[in-house]
């Protein structure tokens, strides 16, 4: 089963009287999908423009020409593409290091020893005392020219 050509017209699954071009019809089955909602079809999972009965979506499966591409992509049979490649063992480390056995605790960040170059925003404080901070936090920060 060989791909149509771009502007061949192809019939819909779901009304055989709906004629379309090929490169339109996954926009017509959007449309017709909601019409028949009834209907007991299945969209191919390698190919959204093929739709099948649910009854026949094994056979599809199993012969549809989108599903070679796949296969292609997953299995690849000839050597040619896939040359040989020696695979080597990784190199053994040893490490005379152990963090496991330090006992110490987490950082703990010391406000007192905050540089002056960091400018902190003040919580709970009114917006004229919030920028009060921060205009006195830019002038410590400033160089000297």
């Amino acid at each position: 089963m060989a791909d149509p050509a771009p502007r061949q017209m192809v019939s819909c699954p779901y009304n055989k009287s709906h004629q379309l071009e090929h490169y339109r019809m996954h926009i017509h089955l959007q449309k017709c999908r909601k019409q028949h909602l009834n209907c007991n079809k299945v969209t191919c999972p390698f190919d959204s423009t093929h739709v099948v009965n649910d009854v026949e979506l094994d056979y599809h499966v199993s012969v549809c020409p989108k599903r070679e591409m796949l296969d292609s992509q997953m299995y690849v049979m000839d050597n040619d593409y896939r040359p040989a490649v020696e695979v080597q063992p990784p190199p053994v480390v040893t490490y005379e290091e152990n963090w496991d056995d330090f006992n110490t605790t987490s950082y703990i960040p010391d406000p007192a020893k905050k540089g002056s170059h960091i400018i902190t925003k003040i919580r709970g404080a009114t917006p004229s005392e919030r920028r009060k901070a921060r205009m006195q936090g830019i002038a410590n920060f400033k160089p000297l020219e």
